[in-house]
């Protein structure tokens, strides 16, 4: 046997052994298992929230709504003629049966001096058949055929007196002088406006109610409307209507509100409340108003156990800068910061604030 042989087989031999010794003398112990606690300690938020009571109020139905004028007319001639004068600017006030315009006298007044010239003549006529009749020269059926001429004369006269009358256009109503249509010069005939009378007390609020909140609306309630001009009036619900519009689907609604200085124009825009009956609710700041997963709107307050629970809610009404809400527990305690990090079902710490915050 070679000298490289013997080599060969004592390395093969040598690398056997070295790998029997890792089996038999290896002392490593068993791999320690680290166990990590999943249900380790969550950090709780602080927040800061508020105790709210609830208060019984009138829920209300809000509609949008606008100012409009009582009565508005055009006022329109009853004869032909031409405009010779039109006596009242733009925007005065107005009495009723006050003289707006004049239209031309034209051939009316001698009409009706003939009328009044026919009217004496049947009268004497009439008069001489009585005393005919009296004295048997006249039947009675003359007499009363003179009398029939007489009465058509008086007749004929009152019709010229009117048309002679009717050439002043007069004020329906007390109101105000909107405008003037005409002007002198324009021929009218019968229909056409001379010019605009509108009536601004009372004035009214009207607005559109949806199917959904008719039933829920009465007249003879007082209600709040809100002009976009600051005001803040009450007035009389009038009017509901017995059909919807086909268009939109929604009833028409009026409110009376007393305008005895005209302060109110015609034409605002008013947000009109209605009530319609006692519920319990919460008047709370709207910063305190958040949104669930599904979009709805409500509250997150804390119960006894300082869980977090969402509630949904509905406005029915603001009170200045805080807004009446119902749908919540009699007394609850809402999360006022912080209600955007903490879920439903989530355990907090809370600070109590002031009843003045």
């Amino acid at each position: 046997m070679t000298n490289t042989i013997k080599t060969a087989i004592f390395v093969f031999l040598m690398l056997i052994l070295w790998m029997l010794s890792g089996f038999l003398f290896n002392n490593s112990t068993p791999t320690k298992s680290i166990s990590l606690d999943l249900n380790s300690e969550t950090k709780i938020i602080n927040v800061k929230a508020k105790e709210f009571s609830s208060e019984l109020r009138l829920s209300s139905v809000v509609v949008q709504g606008r100012t409009e004028s009582n009565r508005s007319v055009k006022v329109a001639s009853e004869t032909n003629g031409i405009v010779r004068s039109i006596l009242i600017n733009k925007g005065d006030q107005v009495k009723e049966g006050q003289i707006l315009c004049i239209l031309a006298t034209d051939s009316r007044k001698a009409k009706l001096d003939e009328a009044e010239a026919l009217m004496r003549q049947r009268k004497l006529e009439w008069e001489a058949s009585k005393v005919l009749v009296e004295k048997g020269y006249r039947s009675q059926t003359k007499a009363a055929g003179s009398k029939a001429s007489y009465d058509a004369a008086k007749a004929l006269v009152a019709q010229m007196e009117q048309e002679l009358e009717n050439i002043n256009i007069r004020a329906p109503f007390d109101g105000f002088f909107n405008d003037n249509i005409s002007e002198v010069g324009d021929f009218l005939s019968v229909g056409m406006p001379c010019g605009q009378v509108i009536d601004y007390n009372p004035i009214l609020v009207t607005g559109q109610i949806s199917e959904q909140e008719i039933k829920q609306v009465k007249t003879g309630v007082i209600a709040e409307a809100r002009l976009s001009t600051g005001e803040n009036l009450n007035g009389l619900v009038s009017y509901i209507s017995k059909t919807a519009d086909r268009k939109t689907r929604t009833f028409r609604v009026e409110v009376r509100i007393q305008n005895s200085d005209f302060k109110i124009k015609d034409g605002i825009t008013t947000e009109l409340f209605i009530p319609t009956q006692k519920v319990t609710a919460h008047l709370i700041p709207p910063s305190s108003l958040t949104l669930d997963s599904e979009g709805k709107i409500g509250v997150r307050y804390i119960n006894k156990d300082n869980i977090v629970i969402f509630s949904s809610v509905k406005i029915i009404g603001d009170k200045g800068e805080l807004v009446w809400v119902k749908g919540l527990p009699q007394k609850v305690t809402i999360i006022t910061v912080g209600q955007e990090f903490v879920l439903e079902g989530q355990e907090v710490k809370y600070t109590l604030e002031s009843p003045l915050n």
